[in-house]
């Protein structure tokens, strides 16, 4: 009796304690998924600049033996920086003389062999997407992916390139198809529009959805 009544209770602690850890994990996972992320976008958005600065403290005593410190504080710096830069470039594009410098800066890009394709491109996007009367990304539907009989949640980036849609002849719409769990990566494939499902759904809670893997249902969502 009393060797049951012992396993009885180191299972029940047992219980408590996978209770206990998989609560932990709920609160910590989420928080750590976010640090993660957030470090990674201003490792990317900084890595340039702190960088070249670095490369002016090479030879200063005070870099050599406090460089993790230098290195965080440049990082701040720069991404605060980089912060008030583009207020202020914001500002001045207003202003009608560096509307002029502006613009010259923008055609000597757009001549250039090579640069001219990767900033025309880049220009394109991001106006496109941060633009006002965007529609980019902003119309959920299921499409038919890896094939027919199946379906996935997609995003509507536009319509496609008309050669290819009177290629196929038929009105064709882009759909960003993104994977889980990252979602930041995934197909861009040219659907036939009879063929898309338009839905009713957020794109913040279609991208839960993705990143969750499904687990994260409709009504969790709302």
């Amino acid at each position: 009796m009393i060797t049951e009544a012992i396993i009885l209770l180191c299972l029940k602690r047992g219980h408590v304690v996978r209770k206990s850890f998989v609560t932990g994990l709920i609160i910590l996972l989420p928080l750590a998924v976010t640090i993660a992320l957030i470090a990674f976008a201003i490792n990317f958005i900084t890595s340039p600049f702190v960088g070249f600065l670095e490369h002016f403290l090479l030879d200063i005593p005070f870099y050599i033996h406090h460089q993790a410190f230098v290195h965080f504080f440049l990082k701040i710096f720069s991404l605060f920086g980089l912060f008030i830069l583009t207020i202020a470039l914001g500002f001045l594009a207003r202003v009608v003389f560096f509307k002029s410098v502006l613009s010259l800066y923008d055609y000597i890009l757009h001549r250039i062999p090579v640069i001219s394709t990767i900033y025309k491109t880049s220009q394109q996007v991001i106006k496109t997407i941060f633009g006002g009367g965007s529609k980019a990304f902003k119309q959920v539907v299921m499409a038919p992916f890896p094939h027919k009989n199946s379906y996935c949640l997609g995003l509507v980036s536009g319509q496609v390139p008309p050669v290819c849609a009177n290629s196929a002849q038929s009105s064709m719409v882009s759909v960003f198809i993104p994977t889980t769990p990252n979602p930041t990566s995934g197909f861009l494939i040219m659907f036939d529009e009879k063929d898309l499902i338009y839905i009713d759904m957020k794109v913040d809670d279609a991208i839960k959805y993705v990143i969750s893997c499904g687990v994260v249902n409709q009504n969790e969502l709302e």
